[in-house]
């Protein structure tokens, strides 16, 4: 038998042209499209977990959601629940608004244009899927043309959280010591101990360390102490002492040719006489002690008494770096203090932390 291949050609031909012709004027449904870099952002994704917030975006294919039959974008969230309300919809261009229902169902409607280019609802809110695992998210519209269909998955865990534990170890460094005359107290001091040497008292003047020759005493204190810190001086004697003979030591406002022998934190206000460094975290400032805390300074003389006994003499309310203090040993006698070269006393400080 004799195969006419013309007439079969023919026939092929005339199928292609009817099929493009049934596609191009709707006789068939045009193939969905499917939206691009789709992804909803939890808040919190373990299994069950409830007043989750969502932020869901994705690029819309061709003229994204239109008006009419196709004129709907509708998201499911498979086993998630107790989504509800209308969430605020942006569209790249045009616009649409919002719609739960079923508790796990979002519907997305065009405006009076169509909602194109990227899609965006924010801060929307429902329950997790109790699957752990990956969960899917069906997005789809009406079928013709214009229609959407795609889906994307949530991972759903069992705990996305990580405790994290640290501890700090407590500390506290004290530095107290004299340094030279004029040189300023500062949080840099690292000194330790040494000797105020008050010379030769006269009945003309009021000896005072931080003058002339006569070292001054600076102390320095760092802590972690969250109720901070005291610092206290205790004296040997309670006087200047030669023996038998003493200069008493007692609060008041030392002038020259009256006996007296005290202590007291410099009050000049500045950072050669009192602060705290200025490097992060600065913390509590510190704060002069009653008997210690009146004006004082190269002159004026207002000392507190010193006893053999611990007293309070500066501190700070909590944590501190390098806080500092400059502190003022003066004497005064009067015309029948017995002479001697070894007038002496021993001051004793000690740094406590509250913690």
């Amino acid at each position: 038998m004799r195969t006419d291949h013309k007439s079969v050609l023919a026939k092929v031909l005339t199928a292609i042209v009817i099929a493009v012709s049934a596609f191009q004027f709707g006789l068939f449904p045009a193939l969905a499209a499917s939206p691009t870099v789709m992804k909803d952002t939890l808040s919190d994704q373990t299994a069950s977990a409830a007043g989750v917030t969502h932020n869901l975006s994705m690029t819309l294919p061709g003229g994204g959601i239109t008006p009419g039959t196709t004129g709907t974008l509708v998201i499911t969230w498979t086993g998630f629940s107790a989504m509800a309300g209308t969430p605020a919809v942006t569209c790249g261009t045009g616009t649409a608004t919002s719609l739960f229902s079923g508790g796990n169902v979002l519907t997305i409607t065009s405006g009076g244009t169509a909602c194109s280019g990227t899609l965006s609802v924010a801060a929307f809110t429902g329950t997790n899927s109790a699957s752990v695992g990956s969960n899917t998210v069906t997005v789809v519209t009406g079928v013709g043309t214009g229609g959407i269909s795609g889906s994307f998955a949530i991972a759903i865990v069992s705990a996305d959280q990580v405790a994290i534990t640290a501890s700090i170890d407590p500390s506290i460094t004290f530095n107290v010591g004299t340094q030279a005359s004029g040189t300023a107290c500062a949080g840099s001091f690292s000194g330790n101990g040494g000797t105020v040497a008050l010379g030769t008292l006269t009945t003309g003047a009021v000896a005072t360390s931080d003058n002339g020759s006569i070292a001054n005493i600076c102390s320095r204190l760092t802590t972690n102490a969250g109720s901070g810190a005291t610092v206290t001086v205790k004296s040997l004697n309670g006087a200047l002492k030669s023996g038998s003979d003493q200069i008493t030591s007692g609060t008041a406002t030392l002038v020259a040719g009256t006996s007296g022998y005290g202590i007291c934190v410099g009050s000049a206000g500045t950072s050669s006489e009192t602060g705290k460094d200025t490097t992060t975290p600065t913390s509590a400032t510190p704060v002069a002690t009653a008997p210690f805390a009146s004006t004082c300074t190269n002159a004026a003389h207002n000392v507190g008494a010193l006893t053999t006994s611990a007293q309070s003499i500066w501190s700070v309310p909590n944590a501190s770096q390098n806080a500092y203090f400059k502190m003022y040993v003066k004497a005064a006698i009067s015309g029948t203090v017995p002479a001697h070269t070894d007038y002496a006393d021993t001051l004793t400080f000690v740094a406590t932390g509250t913690f």
